[in-house]
């Protein structure tokens, strides 16, 4: 899997705050890692963002599970 580089351009790009699973800060997880905060997974929307698609990203969930290639789930 990709990694996807913390980049400011990818960071402006990033969906996470509008996540029905966002926890209330942070973001840009698949490239900053999981979030400090409890996330109630409720739905993910990872799969929706161009970041995603561009760095060819097949999982989601990467404020619980991790930044991308760290074996996010």
């Amino acid at each position: 899997m990709s990694t996807v580089p913390d980049t400011p351009e990818n960071m402006q790009r990033c969906i996470c705050a509008d996540c029905p699973s966002y926890p209330g800060e942070g973001g840009f997880y698949c490239a900053k890692g999981k979030s400090a905060l409890p996330v109630t997974e409720v739905g993910c929307t990872c799969g929706d963002c161009a970041v995603f698609k561009d760095y060819g990203l097949q999982d989601g969930y990467y404020c619980v599970a991790g930044a991308a290639g760290e074996g996010a789930k």
